[in-house]
């Protein structure tokens, strides 16, 4: 959020401090603590603010589950990547996981996590008190009460694609509260789906249908990032899309044998299609909405070029790929664009420790200097292939790629493609050359180039190369994979100082987002036609490729002509495109997980090349695996309930295979 969070210490003190699992139900039993807490709007307003405070955190490397999945590689060493209490996400993927002591434990707050149980009871004793707050407006009551409704439902939703069945906790009970009340089950995934749509439409309907107006839908500049109209439309529609994923939708395969202790499944045994469309009307409703709002993909405006850096004047115009790679490099990195739907900048200018901090790569006249430029934060080999060809379609599928060959080393060609992005005559490898805008704006490989503040600098990755590469002043801080994400970080920033780190929000939800939601939604129910290429094609312009179907109409480019024709062929292109736009922002791991398609990526070991000791292209282009990874399939795909839980609460089940 962008405002700022006021802690109430002393609700924190007595509601974290109970023991065992009570953080699930029982309120506080302190009224004088609570009669202050809601005395005044200011105080009340911290209330709120402590009810944004369990928000997932999107942004730092040690809380967030962004590292989860295959996309990024870490720091090695044993201090960073062997250390148990740092970066959570990768300990999730190695396999360290565990009912005994389970990282990311959203479920009661443990290995670094947000305790979002703590948080949904803070949104309870909120809406329980609200009321009692004299000097409010009536409108910022219903406003506020809405928001809490909003984060209270997104709580229980991130949960419940952790976790799958959940417990609800739609009120806190009282210290008198009986053993049974207290010993809470959990319930069959669709009833907390439900429950968590219920409450968003308890904020944005009437009993009649019509929209409600309490929750705002414009927020002044300090307030961007609080919970408004068109963002409750948009949670709404990803809870309904998850729904109606493979993971969650019939998935007999996985949890026919899970029940609760009174023998009740926990998972539908028969897909509904229907969910599929319920999760296409609500992406509607929610691009509708974003749309009422001017809400559309970003696009830089370069003003005639007076908004255009110093040494890319020279290339602005002439580069067949710099406008694109400009628009989808500031799509992410621009704050509070208009692509943005729902953002989180919780995260301090001045604490180091986040994305943008691990991947900015060093200054070349100070190798020495880590503040604000980590330089090891990094992306997989696969993620290395997974972005299109310039004619906008996979590499394999690609006739005019030379695949086979694709690790061969040449030169960079001198050519307006590639101008601006590429150094021209140094060497590469075939893999690197005729990509899409995409690749060229947010990844970084040996010999191209790297927009820093007021700088173009030349990327060296290999070894005893700077900047990028493993150097003998800093050995452990090199991109290790021997490719770097410029994705998250922006090229005005410069290391060394705080003040000169730009902030931006990280995006949650954004139009793109949507966009490739509604493809997906309309396809899975419809099957493909114009309508279902719309909003995926919007999509792609802006990345600089062609229409879906010119591009895969044509039998001079594509190997499987007409695949989109069929819904299975477009569901791989969809799925595609969405893991290539959405890459690095946190979508990654959950979405392979609700598509049931982790087990195809996270079991093997993540690969870079040889950026350890590679000092010749030969040497350091040599696909090399550089850490292992483990995947228990159905293990892995739900979190682990703490075993302190189950074991004192007999009316809680383990997830399978924990």
């Amino acid at each position: 959020m962008k405002f700022n969070l006021k802690h109430i210490i002393t609700a924190a003190t007595f509601i974290i401090g109970m023991s065992s699992c009570d953080y699930l139900n029982i309120v506080p039993d302190n009224t004088i603590e609570l009669e202050t807490m809601f005395e005044t709007q200011e105080q009340a307003y911290g209330a709120l603010s402590t009810c944004y405070e369990y928000m997932p955190n999107w942004g730092w490397l040690n809380n967030s589950m962004s590292l989860a999945g295959d996309e990024f590689i870490v720091r090695l060493d044993g201090g960073e990547s062997g250390n148990p209490d740092r970066m959570p996400g990768e300990k999730l993927m190695k396999g360290w996981n565990s009912a005994q002591n389970p990282y990311l434990c959203y479920w009661n707050g443990g290995k670094n996590a947000s305790a979002l149980y703590v948080g949904i009871r803070y949104c309870n004793l909120f809406l329980e008190n609200i009321d009692k707050v004299k000097d409010i407006t009536d409108e910022d009551r219903k406003d506020w009460i809405a928001q809490v409704k909003i984060l209270k439902a997104y709580y229980h939703f991130y949960l419940a694609r952790l976790y799958g069945p959940i417990c609800i906790v739609d009120k806190n009970l009282t210290p008198s509260a009986s053993p049974s009340e207290v010993r809470l089950k959990r319930q069959p995934v669709d009833v907390c789906f439900q429950y968590v749509v219920d409450l968003i439409d308890e904020v944005l309907y009437d009993e009649n249908g019509n929209e409600k107006t309490d929750l705002k839908d414009d927020r002044p500049n300090e307030f961007l990032g609080m919970v408004d109209r068109t963002i409750a439309k948009a949670i709404k529609a990803v809870v309904l899309l998850t729904q109606a994923s493979p993971l969650f939708n019939g998935n007999a395969e996985y949890y026919s044998n899970f029940k609760n202790v009174d023998g009740e499944l926990l998972f539908p045994m028969e897909k509904d299609n229907e969910k599929w469309k319920r999760a296409l009307d609500a992406t509607k409703v929610a691009i509708d909405a974003a749309h009422a709002r001017n809400k559309k993909l970003y696009k830089y405006n370069a003003d005639g070029g007076a908004n255009i850096e110093f040494f890319d004047k020279d290339v602005w115009g002439k580069s067949e790929i710099v406008e694109y790679c400009y628009n989808n490099r500031y799509s992410i990195l621009d704050p509070w664009n208009d692509e943005l739907i729902w953002g989180y900048s919780n995260v301090g200018s001045f604490d180091q420790g986040t994305f943008q901090h691990a991947s900015q790569c060093r200054r070349p006249d100070n190798q020495s200097v880590s503040d604000y430029s980590w330089q090891w934060l990094c992306a997989s080999y696969r993620m290395g292939e997974l972005y299109y060809t310039k004619n906008g379609v996979p590499i394999n599928e690609d006739q005019t790629f030379d695949y086979d060959n694709r690790l061969d080393i040449v030169t960079i060609p001198n050519d307006t493609y590639h101008l601006g992005y590429m150094q021209p005559n140094e060497k590469t490898i075939k893999l690197y050359l005729n990509r899409e805008p995409r690749f060229y704006s947010w990844i970084a490989v040996d010999n191209c180039y790297w927009r820093n503040q007021q700088t173009k600098l030349e990327m060296h990755m290999k070894y005893d190369e700077f900047p990028g590469g493993r150097y003998s002043t800093k050995q452990d801080d090199f991109y290790w994979s021997g490719i770097a994400i410029k994705k998250l970080v922006h090229p005005e920033s410069l290391n060394e100082h705080a003040v000169r780190m730009v902030r931006y929000p990280n995006p949650i939800i954004r139009l793109a987002d949507l966009y490739l939601m509604y493809a997906e939604a309309y396809n899975e129910y419809y099957g493909p036609d114009a309508e279902a290429y719309r909003y995926l094609n919007e999509v792609r312009k802006r990345a600089g490729l062609p229409d879906v179907e010119t591009v895969w109409s044509d039998g001079t480019i594509v190997k499987n002509i007409n695949k989109h024709q069929t819904q299975e062929g477009l569901r791989e292109i969809i799925q595609a495109e969405r893991l290539i736009e959405l890459s690095f922002e946190g979508h990654r791991y959950f979405d392979l997980c609700r598509w049931k398609r982790a087990g195809e990526f996270f079991v093997s070991s993540v690969k870079g090349w040889n950026a350890r000791s590679g000092r010749t292209y030969e040497d350091f282009y040599q696909v090399t695996e550089l850490q292992a990874r483990t995947w228990e399939t159905p293990k892995n795909y739900l979190f682990p309930i703490p075993l302190d839980d189950i074991n004192k609460n007999p009316s809680l089940v383990q997830n399978p295979g924990w």
